[in-house]
């Protein structure tokens, strides 16, 4: 399946990046590697993430405490969300 990023969660991933870096110059790029890892995990069997409360789809990242959501829409995987440890994922419900 392909994928896209909404701009909400190009912002979430560029924000996650910046904030590791500030951790650890370096670490932002193996969050964004960890992201990318975790995308493919979703293309390769996107139907593997049930659906939470969210009515998104799950998908923790295996090295970091953060989540990407997405839905599935045809042929197309979206992700809407990408959300570290301690963000309100209520946000959720104003994404498509």
């Amino acid at each position: 399946m392909n994928a896209k990023l909404t701009v909400d969660t190009q912002d979430d991933l560029l924000r996650g990046i910046a904030w590791f870096d500030k951790i650890s110059l370096g670490l932002g790029d193996q969050f964004e590697a960890e992201f990318y890892n975790a995308l493919e995990r979703i293309k390769d069997n996107p139907f593997l993430f049930p659906p939470n409360h969210t009515g998104y789809r799950p998908c923790r990242l295996k090295r970091f405490t953060a989540v990407v959501y997405f839905r599935i829409d045809g042929d197309w995987i979206v992700v809407v969300g990408l959300f570290t440890s301690g963000e309100d994922e209520r946000s959720l419900a104003d994404r498509f």
